[in-house]
């Protein structure tokens, strides 16, 4: 892994002691119904995500850092409300529950390969923006947004590099919807406990195929 000298060094947690603690419900929600929920992906034991994801206290850290810094770790400016907007339309509340930023802390002490190809698909989705509407990601109408998600997220992977790219940012991005506050809630987590159902996908369109 890369690291970044730069970055904020890392934040204490603060431990929880009303209710059932957040680093547990976490282990719990995604240590197992939760993860599988997240990630659906074929390719879902070789994304970056599946494995941050069964390590709580590295989620946690990063969303702390996230929730306490103003500027970005590894993104540009265009970067970073890219994500925000793609994360937006892939997963609606995201940015709610600031998955832009948490990915941004998360992606700074990725590897480089896994770096390249986050950017890699944050850029093919501005590129095909352009390309089709002659704008950027981020000026697109909702309904453009929708078209060419939609397009991408039915290619065949063997026709088009599109569905590649989809499917890493859309692990990328429910991972990080799931593991937050918000998404965990949404899963079940109450505070004190967690449902052992699932409830059913509210976002059509969104991060399930």
């Amino acid at each position: 892994m890369s690291t970044n000298p730069d970055l904020p060094k890392p934040i204490p947690l603060t431990p929880v002691t009303d209710g059932m603690p957040r680093r547990a419900a976490l282990q719990a929600l995604l240590g197992g119904v939760g993860a599988g929920f997240a990630l659906q992906s074929t390719v879902e034991a070789q994304h970056p995500m599946h494995r941050l994801l069964s390590n709580p206290a590295v989620i946690e850290q990063a969303q702390q850092r996230a929730a306490v810094t103003a500027s970005t770790a590894f993104l540009d400016d265009h970067q970073s409300k890219t994500l925000e907007a793609l994360a937006e339309a892939i997963v609606p509340g995201s940015t709610g529950a600031r998955v832009g930023p948490f990915l941004d802390q998360l992606l700074a002490v990725e590897s480089a390969a896994e770096q390249r190809a986050f950017l890699g698909a944050l850029g093919a989705f501005d590129m095909a923006a352009i390309t089709r509407h002659g704008k950027a990601w981020i000026v697109l109408t909702p309904s453009e947004q929708d078209a060419l998600l939609r397009e991408a997220s039915t290619v065949h992977a063997i026709t088009s590099p599109m569905r590649g790219h989809f499917e890493n940012l859309k692990d990328w991005i429910a991972g990080a919807y799931y593991s937050s506050e918000t998404g965990m809630r949404e899963l079940g987590w109450t505070g004190n406990t967690f449902h052992q159902q699932l409830p059913g996908c509210t976002h059509p369109g969104g991060h399930q195929d």
